[in-house]
């Protein structure tokens, strides 16, 4: 009977929190809460629904093990998770909290098509395309004008074919 390792697994799982130790708090943070990781200057401010932490730190660290998750990293100082995201509007990506980042253009951009790619890895998805209406009111089609079109296109059809 083959042994199991519970060590590889502990090694090859991925992380569920995150540590963080500063000069006056300790605090274990879920990863799944986490909305935005940016960094000021040499502090780091990791910002969830309910809470912000901040403390003295990289975003490389954290951006290891934040790997092969929804988090997405449009410029050098930001981390957003994709997650949490509930639109990106003109300016701004919003989540889902009511907080809100501004991203320049190109940032923006490459967030956008991030975003999308996130999308469609999570079907059930409907690509909705802008349909052009003339009219005011759209009704219902008339079976009977319908029966009358095909017989009379049947009529054109059978006045072309005749020897003249």
């Amino acid at each position: 009977m083959q042994k199991y390792d519970y060590q590889r697994k502990r090694r090859t799982a991925l992380p569920e929190y995150i540590s963080v130790i500063s000069a006056n708090k300790c605090a274990k943070i879920k990863i799944d809460d986490i909305e935005v990781i940016e960094q000021e200057g040499r502090k780091v401010h990791i910002i969830t629904a309910a809470k912000d932490f901040s403390f003295y730190g990289g975003l490389d660290t954290l951006a290891m093990s934040l790997a092969e998750r929804a988090f997405y990293r449009p410029i050098k100082r930001l981390i957003i998770n994709l997650d949490h995201v509930s639109d990106i509007s003109k300016y701004s990506v919003n989540f889902q909290s009511g907080q809100s980042v501004a991203l320049g253009k190109n940032a923006l951009l490459s967030t956008r098509r991030a975003y999308k790619r996130y999308l469609l890895r999570y079907p059930p998805y409907t690509i909705w395309e802008p349909m052009e209406l003339s009219g005011a009111a759209v009704s219902e089609p008339n079976i009977e004008e319908e029966k009358s079109l095909a017989n009379g296109n049947q009529a054109v059809k059978n006045e072309e074919n005749l020897p003249s």
